[in-house]
């Protein structure tokens, strides 16, 4: 048994640390495909044309006061203000760059894992996501779900890609 692993990351967005998360952060991904049917075998799956894909990333942060925090839940103005309407993500280049560093030290800097991820000037809030804020005598939890766009190519190419590790 040598595949497990474990160890902390660390974050930065736009250059400024995200402090501490609850449970760490999840990656995930998934794949767009355009399944082809047809009437010799009616609605069973006989192939599929790959469509492209998405990423996203979520976390809990728990140090409210780090100013990473303001910027990730208003990327289109400041706090409680609206921001123009109509911007474009990428183009108009509201998305920043997040960076994962693994906590050195720990089995996530280990060979076989990532020692950094870097999403560069391509992720922001995620469309649809309310982030809720804890008015009470309690810990601020933030939670934050991110997208994650391709960058660095053409939409489509083999030079798309959505990061890069070391």
């Amino acid at each position: 048994m040598t595949g497990f692993r474990s160890g902390g990351y660390t974050a930065t967005w736009n250059g400024l640390a995200c402090g501490q998360t609850a449970q760490g952060y999840r990656l995930s991904h998934q794949f767009f495909k355009r399944i082809i049917t047809g009437d010799s075998l009616a609605e069973s799956p006989q192939d599929a044309v790959y469509r492209g894909a998405e990423m996203h990333i979520q976390f809990n942060l728990i140090e409210y006061a780090k100013a990473a925090i303001q910027t990730i839940m208003w990327p289109y103005g400041t706090y409680l203000s609206m921001g123009v309407v109509g911007r474009l993500d990428m183009q108009q280049v509201i998305c920043r760059t997040l960076v994962l560093t693994a906590v050195a030290g720990t089995p996530s800097a280990a060979a076989l894992s990532p020692a950094s991820l870097t999403f560069p000037y391509n992720t922001i809030l995620a469309e649809g996501f309310p982030v809720e804020l804890l008015m009470a005598p309690d810990l601020k939890e933030v939670p934050i779900r991110m997208r994650i766009y391709p960058s660095e190519g053409v939409f489509g190419g083999s030079t798309s890609v959505f990061g890069t590790q070391t």
